[in-house]
Formats: C-alpha cells, structure tokens, sequence
C-alpha cells in the first residue's frame, strides 16, 4: 500500500487543532483516508515533535 503523504496529516491536523479522537472518524472520511492507522501514527508523530519543541 501506497505510504500516507504527510500533507494528508498535516491537513487533518490543522482541521482538527492536534489530535481529537471524537473528530478523528468525520476527518478521516472527509480527507478520503484509506488507512487510518497511518493516519494516526503521522498525527503521533506530529504531536511529539511539536511537544519536543515546546510548542503545544
């Protein structure tokens, strides 16, 4: 399977202000994401990052 391009993540990211488990499935819908466990381990990874930088 094709990998998630990270704009993908970065675009549900952005619609949902990090990580919203609540909004997870209408976003995951909305962006046509076949593979949300990909999804969610690119939100993850996004979320650390942010947090190693100090920016919440």
């Amino acid at each position: 399977m094709t990998p998630l391009p990270i704009a993908t993540a970065v675009q549900a990211w952005n619609l949902m202000g990090g990580i919203d488990w609540s909004a997870l499935p209408i976003v995951i819908d909305l962006l046509g994401v076949s593979d949300p466990e990909a999804l969610i381990t690119q939100l993850v990874a996004i979320r650390d990052h942010q947090y190693a930088q100090g920016n919440d």
